[in-house]
């Protein structure tokens, strides 16, 4: 959320700059200060909180003549920081219910094997064969992983360590053969549960194993899901 605040910070330092430097440069300030405006209503949009616009214009043009502010910088984080829990708890209670209602629903369909009642369930996409994965193993394994909404989370192809890993991941591998593809449907007791980023939302992975034990194959990144950041996300598996 800081990070997202200060992005709204240095647009407004961008359009002073802009507009110190109008003389100078050929720059159309009319599509500049759209655009710029364009980029804070976005960031705001990010941050969830519903803002006064009008107030907002009030704020700027009292910064251009030097005026006080209503609020000091640190108090109007903290002000964000409070508003920000309120609807995170708001949103991990929407998407708790999504997520229960989508696997109370999902167990009806045929294809459904569920492994754990009301937390984790999957479709077999394809059958593998030879050894099956145990709880110890460090397969191979190729992924993608998204919520319940669509938006991607992480897609790899990489070495993990069972032990390490998300235990709805772990608990939706172990028993598959190489070759083999699941879908597997996350409850987010079993994933990220409340994290920030995630707040209660169901997890689908589509898992393919490309080797039940790979720990003596060099070309594959060790335990990545299990130690390294998501990309675009700061969930780590």
């Amino acid at each position: 959320m800081y990070k997202k605040i200060l992005i709204i910070s240095l647009t407004f330092f961008c359009f002073k700059s802009f507009a110190l430097e109008e003389k100078k440069e050929s720059v159309d300030i009319k599509k500049l200060s759209e655009a710029i405006g364009h980029i804070i209503g976005k960031n705001l949009d990010e941050l969830g909180v519903e803002l006064d616009i009008k107030r907002m214009i009030k704020g700027i043009k009292k910064a251009s003549l030097n005026k006080q502010s209503p609020m000091s910088e640190d108090e109007c984080i903290e002000a964000l920081a409070k508003l920000q829990e309120k609807i995170n708890h708001k949103t991990c209670l929407k998407n708790l219910k999504e997520a229960e209602d989508f696997l109370a629903e999902n167990i009806k369909k045929d294809n459904i094997i569920e492994i754990e009642k009301g937390k984790l369930q999957y479709i077999l996409v394809k059958e593998g064969k030879g050894d099956e994965i145990k709880s110890y193993s460090t397969p191979i394994i190729k992924y993608s992983a998204k919520f319940l909404n669509g938006k991607e989370i992480n897609s790899s192809e990489e070495l993990i360590t069972l032990n390490e890993t998300l235990q709805g991941l772990k608990k939706g591998i172990i028993g598959m053969k190489e070759g083999e593809k699941r879908i597997l449907y996350i409850h987010p007791d079993l994933a990220f549960k409340d994290d920030p980023t995630s707040l209660n939302s169901l997890v689908i992975f589509d898992v393919e194993i490309i080797k039940t034990s790979g720990k003596d194959n060099q070309n594959y990144p060790t335990n990545e899901i299990a130690n390294n950041p998501i990309k675009n996300e700061n969930h780590t598996f």
